[in-house]
């Protein structure tokens, strides 16, 4: 999940693991990025190093990955 958070001024992420099975605290993300781990993010491009980082994902995959979900 992703979004903009009108409040902070800042964009945010919240990534679940998809291998993690029987997870008994399944709905706590397991990785959070933006205001809520002080991170202020101003710009959606820079959501994109901090997914990359956190997953292990190339860049522009991400990149590609949140441009087809604001479609």
């Amino acid at each position: 999940m992703w979004g903009w958070d009108e409040g902070t001024g800042s964009w945010w992420a919240q990534l679940w693991r998809n291998d993690v099975p029987d997870d008994p605290v399944a709905d706590a993300p397991h990785v959070s990025i933006g205001p809520l781990s002080g991170q202020h993010i101003s710009a959606v491009s820079g959501l994109v190093p901090l997914m990359a980082a956190a997953t292990g994902a190339h860049p522009d995959r991400i990149d590609q990955l949140l441009a087809e979900s604001m479609r």
